[in-house]
């Protein structure tokens, strides 16, 4: 993947074999830690915060919006 999440970016959760899991995300933070990358994020359809690292977001995660 060559987008990388920013500020304001909606972003969507697609686990393979397990769309139960899909959601969608809009970035709240980026932030570096020890040389290590990660996002802050609140679902869009609940609310719920998340902090976790960039590598293992990109993973799964695909940009809907990057505005």
């Amino acid at each position: 993947m060559t987008a990388h999440p920013r500020v304001g970016s909606v972003w969507a959760f697609r686990y393979p074999g397990a769309p139960q899991g899909d959601h969608e995300f809009q970035v709240t933070g980026v932030f570096t830690k020890d040389g290590v990358t990660y996002i802050e994020s609140e679902r869009l359809d609940s609310g719920a915060h998340r902090r976790g690292r960039l590598d293992y977001a990109l993973d799964y995660a695909e940009p809907v919006s990057t505005d």
